[in-house]
């Protein structure tokens, strides 16, 4: 046996142990039987129930809570479920109109046991370590100061030679590819009638909706072969939902990378939004997740907030003034502040506490 042929007896093996841990965590995780019993689905009822126990709707839930878990355990283990409708409304976040559908509490139940009892257990094994969004223990100050460490690795490195290609997504969840996502059941849940359950809740229109817990634990795995692609290169790669950055030694490589990046988002469906991916140089000031970053000679790291953030933060307190809420203004001021420190903030802090 030469050595091509050992090298590829030792990939065999390996092929092999991962298709048996994926056959092992399905057969563990994606049993409905074991999923919607009582004492499981009663602990993530109570959650639900957080933040908007002042409703209606919830306290008639928590009334009847026990009745309402008894049936639907009974009616998912019995396939006699009925998907409800959801509440659709609009916001403005940070400038940007997002349409959201949100499940009533009966179904939001569903969604966070299926989300937490099974998404999560298999998902999360498959996922990059610098996956930021929507996991334990990571969220979005993870996902900068990952960010920032990188750069301050990468400067010892190489010094100030290298790009930052930033990779946006065109309308990441109207664009969610159903049978992508049916693909990711296939090959890592294996259960028809888990499978069945999850796409029941969570396909209500084209892409999936914003407003549901389901969809933001697909959206997290849906670019994963993007992630471990860029991983495998070498490279460091963070990923906070559809905001991505890469950090290359060169500009031709920043090209190639974008170039294979592109063609393998194109298979996944995964519209690459050509106005907001850039290659920048690591001399000059670039944005990630509202947040301005650059590395200094000295290998130090800047990070300040985006104006935009600020100027919008004070037409909210002004309004908050003239309306007389003081108890409302004392927790958007110390909300806003635990933002600020995440970066080099000093003068915005400054004036929060002075307003």
């Amino acid at each position: 046996m030469n050595s091509i042929e050992r090298k590829q007896e030792r990939y065999l093996r390996r092929k092999q142990k991962r298709e048996e841990r994926v056959i092992k965590n399905s057969l563990k995780y994606s049993n409905i039987d074991s999923i919607f019993v009582f004492h499981k689905v009663l602990k993530y009822a109570d959650k639900c129930c957080n933040g908007v126990r002042h409703k209606k709707s919830t306290f008639l839930f928590q009334n009847h809570m026990f009745t309402i878990i008894a049936k639907t355990c009974n009616d998912i283990k019995n396939n006699t479920y009925k998907v409800g409708k959801t509440y659709k409304f609009t916001i403005n976040e940070r400038g940007k109109i997002r349409h959201i559908d949100a499940p009533f509490i009966k179904d939001r139940l569903v969604h966070k046991v299926l989300s937490n009892e099974v998404l999560v257990r298999i998902y999360n094994k498959h996922l990059i370590y610098d996956n930021g969004a929507s996991q334990k223990n990571k969220g979005f100050i993870f996902a900068l100061t990952r960010v920032k460490n990188a750069l301050i690795k990468y400067y010892r490195k190489y010094g100030l030679n290298g790009y930052v290609l930033l990779i946006d997504y065109s309308k990441f969840f109207d664009n969610c590819s159903h049978n992508i996502i049916k693909e990711y059941h296939n090959k890592l849940i294996r259960n028809n009638y888990t499978t069945k359950v999850i796409e029941d809740y969570l396909f209500i229109d084209t892409g999936i909706a914003l407003g549901i817990e389901l969809a933001q634990r697909e959206a997290s795995i849906l670019p994963n072969i993007l992630d471990h692609f860029i991983e495998n290169k070498g490279y460091f790669i963070e990923r906070y939902m559809d905001d991505t950055i890469i950090l290359i030694n060169s500009l031709k490589d920043a090209k190639n990378i974008l170039k294979e990046y592109t063609y393998l988002a194109n298979k996944l469906d995964i519209k690459i939004n050509s106005n907001k991916t850039k290659m920048v140089s690591l001399n000059e000031y670039f944005m990630y997740c509202k947040w301005h970053f650059k590395l200094l000679d000295t290998g130090k790291v800047i990070m300040i907030p985006d104006k935009k953030t600020i100027y919008r933060q004070r037409r909210k307190l002004k309004k908050m003034v003239s309306k007389n809420i003081v108890n409302e203004i004392n927790i958007v001021k110390t909300c806003f502040k635990t933002y600020l420190n995440i970066g080099n903030s000093y003068k915005y802090i400054k004036w929060l506490d002075n307003y």
